[in-house]
């Protein structure tokens, strides 16, 4: 589709260099020649008109289709002890549970979102030994990523916690069909929180660490030639969220306060 309307446009600014470089009518010329330069101007317009319009269809249609081809799955991501099944649990039946080292993933319906179809929201294990591969066998499906951090021992935990989300942001099929990804700074009522913003300054500062870790394994693996795979941000350009082609948005939270919720469950009825 995106190259189609490249092309398309192509074919627009080679007609309007074609009509920059054709030579001006003869003030004296005929009145014949007149009206078919004018019959010709008047073609020339309805052309470029015409290709706009196709090419706004054509970028309406691929944001619809593209936003049908996600599936209905939420995946809840985090670092273990991060919250996230407190979170789910406040999300789905509004009240704290007892929780628990979990070794496969949870997956619970959610239906608070203002006559849309449900979404599935799917509970990842945080144990670095498993998380992997469920995580993948899910990401193919996900509509929207709600990664859990915990704001109490962000500082010790950074960089397992960017390790995981850097994982998680470099699967291929969440940068091709880029879900949106909610980044939520939890466990705000503690003493120690540090702020979304804060927490958002720490993870980039840490992602640029683990891209030159990960080159340089790869640089490694591939006999000094460097792979484009898996990659975050801008060749040669300090790491900002901002560049990742997802939509990542930062938010806090409490997740055994389900008042304190309130960004998480309009972000949910957003993306549905």
């Amino acid at each position: 589709m995106i190259l189609l309307m490249v092309s398309m446009m192509a074919v627009l600014i080679v007609h309007l260099n074609k009509m920059a470089e054709e030579p001006e009518q003869n003030s004296f010329s005929s009145f014949e020649a007149v009206d078919d330069s004018i019959g010709s101007e008047n073609n020339s317009v309805g052309l470029i008109v015409g290709i706009f319009v196709g090419l706004i269809t054509l970028l309406i249609v691929w944001i619809l289709t593209g936003r049908k081809r996600l599936g209905r799955d939420v995946l809840i991501c985090g670092a273990c002890d991060s919250g996230k099944t407190t979170l789910l649990s406040q999300l789905v039946s509004s009240k704290s549970v007892e929780t628990y080292t979990s070794m496969k993933e949870n997956i619970h319906p959610y239906i608070d979102i203002h006559g849309k179809a449900p979404l599935a929201l799917v509970d990842i294990p945080g144990h670095e030994r498993i998380r992997g591969p469920i995580v993948e066998k899910w990401a193919s499906g996900a509509r929207g990523v709600i990664f859990v951090v915990d704001s109490n021992s962000i500082s010790k935990q950074v960089r397992d916690v960017t390790e995981f989300l850097y994982s998680v942001l470099t699967i291929s099929s969440i940068q091709s069909n880029r879900p949106a990804v909610l980044v939520l700074c939890n466990k705000q009522d503690l003493d120690l929180a540090k702020s979304s913003q804060v927490i958002k300054g720490l993870l980039e500062k840490e992602i640029d660490k683990v891209r030159v870790s990960r080159n340089n394994q790869l640089e490694g693996q591939e006999g000094g030639q460097s792979i484009n795979v898996g990659q975050l941000g801008k060749d040669g350009k300090i790491f900002t969220f901002s560049d990742v082609g997802n939509k990542v948005k930062f938010v806090e939270g409490n997740g055994s306060n389900r008042d304190s919720l309130v960004q998480v469950t309009q972000w949910l009825v957003d993306i549905a």
